[in-house]
């Protein structure tokens, strides 16, 4: 009868090991990560102050609103000059389009 016991022990004690683990994954599956802790935010809540970037807010708009922050934004100034390019491309393929999709004047 002892020789059981002695097995039961170990047996036992890596079942609950097992089932621990399983259910840490089970929770940390179910529970919001940093994202949803952001989105369950209040709206009317300020966002917390920091390098984090407000609710909604775009990378563009953070890079835009920190560039001159050392350590928050590497480059902060490439960056915008990058984004102004974009845009300003963007503006031009848009104007392209829209003259494509124009019928050409009919003589």
């Amino acid at each position: 009868m002892s020789a059981s016991w002695a097995l039961l022990i170990p047996v036992a004690a890596l079942a609950l090991i097992v089932l621990g683990g399983m259910a840490v994954l089970r929770l940390q599956k179910t529970s919001p990560g940093p994202d949803g802790l952001r989105s369950s935010r209040a709206p009317g809540c300020a966002a917390p102050a920091g390098s984090q970037d407000a609710v909604r807010e775009s990378r563009e708009e953070f890079v835009r609103r920190h560039w001159q922050r050392p350590g928050v934004v590497a480059n902060g100034a490439t960056l915008v000059d990058l984004y102004d390019r974009i845009r300003a491309l963007e503006e031009r393929v848009g104007r392209a389009e829209r003259q494509a999709a124009s019928p050409p004047p009919h003589d």
